[in-house]
């Protein structure tokens, strides 16, 4: 019983997160609630479809937070591991491959 009292108390107190998704290329700027991310550069040593590769490799985006007057440079990698930022967590949750020879879109996950 005092469980599901304490379960329903932090449930009712804490609000729900809100997330919104951004898809770059590089240098284009996003804005999410007040905050600017620019999506400055990135790596993609992910191995190419068909090939047999030793490893998988991996993508590297170096993004640009502005909020007010707090500016940082954060590094975000896929597979998306949560970075907190002054936008809130932002992951990186995919990156285009195209063949084509148009321009790589990296997508992310800004959560508040």
């Amino acid at each position: 019983m005092l469980k599901t009292l304490l379960l329903t108390l932090t449930l009712t107190v804490l609000p729900a997160a809100s997330a919104a998704s951004v898809t770059l290329r590089a240098g284009q700027t996003a804005t999410v609630s007040d905050t600017k991310i620019t999506l400055l550069r990135f790596t993609d040593s992910r191995c190419p479809e068909k090939a047999i590769c030793v490893m998988a490799g991996s993508v590297r985006a170096s993004v640009f937070v502005v909020k007010g007057k707090s500016a940082r440079l954060y590094t975000v990698y896929l597979p998306g591991v949560p970075v907190q930022t002054a936008a809130g967590m932002v992951v990186l949750r995919a990156a285009t491959r195209l063949d084509n020879g148009s321009a790589q879109r990296l997508t992310f996950v800004v959560e508040k």
